[in-house]
Parts: C-alpha cells; sequence; structure tokens
C-alpha cells in the first residue's frame, strides 16, 4: 500500500511538511529494537539507561527507543528511596545493585501492560515508506502489539506538521477531526481496550459542540484556554498541547498537570492501533486514514458546511446519530 499525499505538501516557509511516528509495541528488547533501527538506518547507538536508548545520527535523524513508563525512565521510583535516604546504586547484590533488582521487579511487574516506544524523527511526508521498513523489520522479529493481549492499550501516534500556525488553521484541522471521528473510529477499527483505555478519551461533547459553531472565532490564547478548559489533559485521540507549547509556551507553562510536553509544530494524532503483529496492516493504512482530515481541512467551505449538518443532525437525533453521521460521511461531500 503506497503513502497518499496530503493535499497541502509544504509549511508555509515553502519547506515539505514532515511526519513523524511513534510505535508501542513488545516482545522485542530495547536492546534489539535499537540495534534494528542501526541495521535500517545506521548511526550510533547511546545507551541513557536500561529502559531507554538512542541512535542518533542515522539517515533520517534521531531516533529514541524507550520503555513507555516514566516512572523507569525517568527513575522517579528512586525519590521514595531517597526519602529514607538509600542510594539504591550504592547497595550491592552479587555483580549489580540493589537498583538493578527494583527495575527488575518493577518491570516485570508493568510489562504486560506499558510497551516499549520506538519514536522515530520527523521526514518528509513524501518519504515515509522509509519508516515503514521499520515496521516489517519489526513484524520478521514477532513485535507484538495492540491484539496480541486483552490489556494491550497500545497505538501508533503520528506526529503531522501543521501547514499553517494560524489558529484559523488548527480551527479547520480540528473541526476537520471532529467531523470524521465517528468514522475514524470506525475505519481505523479502534480496538475496544483502546476505546475505553483513558489514553485516547473522546472531546467532551460541550467542547466538540462549542468548537463546530461557526460563531466559536477565538484568537490563539482564547483558543488555548478554551482548550485546557475542557480538556485538562494529554489523553485525547488528537493531542494539541505539543503544538500550543510551540506556539505558546509561556501559557502553557501555567498548567501544571500536563507533565512532560514536548513542544513541537504538529499535530499529534493518537488514535490507531498498533497492529504491528498482523501480516496485512501497514502504516500507510493508518496515514491515509488520517489524509481524509487533511482533505477535508483543505476546504474550509465543505468543513463550515458539515458542522452546520452536524449540529442539525445531532439536535434531531435520539438514537443512532453516530451511524447516520458515518453513513453521511462515506457518502461523501461534494464540492459546494
Amino acid at each position: 500500500m503506497v503513502f497518499k499525499q496530503p493535499p497541502i505538501l509544504h509549511n508555509e516557509k515553502g519547506a515539505l511538511r514532515t511526519v513523524g511516528f511513534e510505535l508501542e509495541y513488545t516482545n522485542v528488547s530495547i536492546e534489539d529494537s535499537a540495534q534494528l533501527v542501526q541495521e535500517l538506518y545506521g548511526g550510533i547507538i547511546q545507551k541513557e539507561n536500561r529502559f531507554k536508548q538512542k541512535v542518533t545520527d542515522t539517515k533520517l535523524g534521531d531516533f529514541t527507543i524507550e520503555f513507555d513508563l516514566t516512572l523507569l525512565t525517568e527513575k522517579r521510583y528512586k525519590k521514595v528511596f531517597e526519602t529514607f535516604n538509600l542510594r539504591l546504586e550504592d547497595v550491592k547484590i552479587g555483580n549489580g545493585t540493589l537498583e538493578d533488582e527494583v527495575e527488575e521487579t518493577l518491570r516485570s511487574l508493568v510489562g504486560k501492560v506499558f510497551p516499549n516506544e520506538i519514536a522515530c524523527p520527523p521526514i518528509p511526508c513524501t518519504e515515509l515508506a522509509e519508516i515503514e521498513k521499520l515496521r516489517e523489520a519489526l513484524y520478521k522479529l514477532h513485535a507484538e502489539g495492540t491484539q496480541s493481549f486483552l490489556t494491550n492499550a497500545f497505538g501508533t501516534h503520528i506526529n503531522v506538521e501543521v501547514p499553517r500556525q494560524d489558529v484559523g488553521t488548527l480551527l479547520t484541522y480540528l473541526r476537520a477531526f471532529l467531523l470524521l471521528y465517528p468514522w475514524l473510529l470506525e475505519e481505523g477499527r479502534t480496538d475496544l481496550a483502546r476505546q475505553i483505555s483513558p489514553f485516547i478519551a473522546p472531546y467532551p461533547i460541550e467542547y466538540v459542540t462549542l468548537v463546530l459553531n461557526p460563531g466559536y472565532t477565538p484568537d490563539l490564547d482564547g483558543f488555548i484556554i478554551d482548550y485546557h478548559t475542557y480538556n485538562p489533559d494529554r489523553n485525547r485521540p488528537l493531542d494539541l498541547y505539543p503544538l500550543l507549547a510551540h506556539l505558546r509556551g509561556d501559557l502553557l507553562m501555567q498548567y501544571t498537570k500536563l507533565g512532560k510536553v514536548k513542544a513541537r509544530s504538529a499535530f499529534h494524532y493518537r488514535l490507531p492501533n498498533s497492529s504491528i503483529a498482523q501480516p496485512d496492516w501497514t502504516l500507510a493504512q493508518e496515514w491515509n486514514i488520517w489524509v481524509r482530515v487533511e482533505e477535508l481541512a483543505s476546504d474550509p467551505g465543505m468543513v463550515e458546511h458539515l458542522s452546520k449538518e452536524y449540529g442539525y443532525l445531532k439536535a434531531n437525533t435520539l438514537l443512532g446519530f453516530e451511524t447516520k453521521w458515518i453513513k453521511r460521511i462515506r457518502n461523501g461531500y461534494p464540492k459546494i
């Protein structure tokens, strides 16, 4: 399957827009994953700790491979012991330390719930087939993904550079995403474990209603304040906090309960499964579903038209709204 191209290829500076993927999986170690990246793309392996490695200076850029739990990657568990003046790394046990023992115990306890993750560097949207090589190689190493275990709420995240950074563009893309959201869930066959997990909680209906109101025209600060008021955490299927941190980092610093937010000029699309163990799955199919959002967002007139349709149907449907709206989307929306 080929990677479709978005209708807007270049950013406001005239450069090709970039896309980065984050792949979550188990059953392939961090060490083996780092070696795999190096074999595919070159570079230098840098081991930060047993739960996090980087492969830098590859032909694509820098990769990060880590166990997706900050309790371990950032060694937050050590603060508990430090309150008792106990330095785990100083306590020797055989050939290792008490720190090694504690980390291995924690890893074994949460290893079935939290995955490893490869964060790929952003690359031009015309070269995404390069990352498909990584997906294929992980499959051959028997990596396990969303469908491999009932509780695996693993995802494939796509970081898509915005074409422009004005609030009008942000609002149009968000509206396009919200209008397509029921279809995206169905088309992507979003796994039940992921849907009931807290990681991709849908936007509150009150916020959807606000944003899809054609009269909603906030400035950037108002947009950010409203977004945080209705979505005071990162766990949305389209996480805007990295983009908002890039645009107004000073304002985001006031929101202290978000955790670590990496600022970047990109939408953080979190909805897709990680079907890495499925022989017929490719990154292209998840990317191509996202491109439908791109295509709708490139037509602001249609976004406004569908927003009005959405509001009317929602107000006049007692049961089965999502089924009716998905049918509407599948019927297409010719130019108006």
